[in-house]
């Protein structure tokens, strides 16, 4: 019988764990990145081990739960596993022994029959036949930012969700002050600060078809009714993704033309980022090409609101009246631009902006890792590569609030 470890106690583990036949091998154990987990047991009976912890030369196949496992399959080679002991479970076609394939036929089945039944339920909307946020585009949106120097607040799906005391995104838990400031900024109507909203709620078909479905998907089973109890059917709202103008899209072109206005908003102008650690924001990349000096203030990863009004406070004295303050740093980005704005300071939440610059340059295909950049999309226990760079260091003006990660 031959060893197997599975990576990852996530959300598909069990389906992964109910095709493995027990009669042909046996299950040493799960492997998971996260902390939390180590010493305890999935399903009650198998342990969870640290990968490093479990992975030896004894273990015949590494059997991979995550769908998309660009990053555990990068873990692995760093851990020495050969390849032909890694087995990308939704990927991987090839039969094994220990394996029952009408497990994964069935489990497709039922996941397309529930995409198809989202698209369905959300059809009226994508045709227009029921009412929709009023909405203007990324590229409307830049050209305001450039020409009045308006400020950015953006709401997705994690500010919306917080704003409803319900938690989405990994990097910040629900916070009572942070869901009543998220309110009050989203039902501002100041002049000088542009309100944008995901463009999630009516046509998807310049999305990809793997963007449509995960959109479709999160606003079914209730999802869409409550976030539109937040709407404002009068108020005109602008494209949040405009810091997301590769990944999501169809037409790859679209990337290009929102960069080259991002690039006319920072040439010439002196930044100021705020942006949690390891984030790296416009470093080693030309994003920042043609801008003058560039300072940083670096923030926790995590929960960024906890040290919010030292960071605004920070801010406030460090930067001039002509700085562009450029924010990546979750919800709390949306709120620090607010109050930057009332405060006269020019202030964009640029949210993943930089990942997708790094995504567009490379052409890559999916969400892979950046070297020396945090990618939020892979996860809070995903590992940065360390990338030593001089130039970088010397930008950082300010470090708040890192002894408490």
């Amino acid at each position: 019988m031959c060893n197997v470890v599975i990576w990852g106690a996530g959300l598909y583990a069990g389906v992964v764990l109910e095709a493995v036949r027990t009669d042909k091998c046996r299950i040493v154990g799960v492997a998971d990145s996260n902390p939390k987990l180590r010493g305890t047991l999935y399903n009650d009976r198998i342990p969870i081990s640290l990968p490093k912890e479990l992975l030896d030369d004894t273990i015949d196949y590494v059997l991979i739960s995550v769908m998309q496992c660009g990053s555990i399959l990068s873990q692995c080679r760093q851990l020495g596993i050969s390849e032909e002991k890694i087995i990308p479970y939704w990927e991987s076609d090839k039969v094994y022994e220990f394996l029952d394939a009408n497990v994964k036929k069935i489990f497709r089945l039922e996941k397309e029959v529930a995409r198809l039944q989202s698209h369905l339920n959300n059809l009226p909307y994508e045709l227009g036949l029921k009412q929709t946020p009023l909405m203007r585009s990324a590229k409307e949106l830049l050209e305001l930012v450039l020409s009045e120097k308006k400020s950015l607040c953006r709401f997705g799906d994690g500010e919306l969700e917080i704003m409803q005391k319900r938690e989405r995104a990994w990097f910040q838990n629900v916070d009572e002050e942070l869901s009543r400031r998220l309110r009050e900024v989203f039902e501002s109507n100041e002049e000088q600060v542009i309100i944008a909203l995901a463009d999630d709620f009516g046509n998807l078909d310049a999305y990809t078809k793997e963007c449509q479905d995960a959109i479709r998907e999160y606003l079914d089973h209730g999802i869409r009714e409550k976030l539109e109890e937040l709407f404002d059917p009068n108020r005109v709202y602008y494209d949040a993704y405009v810091t997301r103008p590769y990944y999501m899209y169809r037409d790859k072109r679209h990337a290009a033309r929102i960069f080259e206005l991002f690039r006319r908003i920072f040439r010439n102008r002196n930044l100021f980022l705020v942006e949690g650690e390891q984030s790296c924001i416009g470093a080693r990349n030309d994003l920042f090409f043609g801008a003058g000096r560039i300072q940083r203030l670096i923030a926790p990863a995590r929960n960024a609101y906890s040290v919010y009004q030292e960071i605004l406070s920070c801010v406030r004295q460090a930067v001039s009246p002509d700085d562009l303050v450029l924010i990546s740093l979750g919800p709390t980005a949306t709120v620090l631009a607010y109050d930057l704005a009332m405060a006269g300071i020019q202030a964009l939440d640029i949210g993943q902006l930089d990942n997708e610059y790094e995504w567009y340059l490379r052409g890559a295909a999916g969400r892979v890792e950046i070297p020396g950049k945090c990618v939020a999309e892979l996860g809070k226990y995903h590992r940065v590569q360390e990338v030593e760079d001089e130039i970088y260091q010397n930008q950082i003006v300010a470090r708040i609030g890192l002894e408490t990660e």
